[in-house]
């Protein structure tokens, strides 16, 4: 194998660190959804996503 150049390296360096702030994320939102189903809101939690989802589409008419 050869050896990675040091813009290679520097690449290789930003690819695992967003790799791992991806990684932070869905396990964090991996909990929120436990959070949400354990608690029991979601069917508040699907209410809230319906009432968004159409104030989305009213303000981009």
């Amino acid at each position: 194998m050869t050896e990675m150049t040091e813009y290679e390296k520097f690449l290789w360096e930003e690819l695992s660190m967003a790799n791992d702030s991806n990684l932070r994320l869905a396990f964090l939102l991996d909990d929120y959804i436990d959070y949400i189903n354990a608690a029991g809101l979601h069917e508040e939690f699907e209410a809230f996503r319906k009432v968004k989802a159409q104030q989305e589409a009213a303000t981009s008419n």
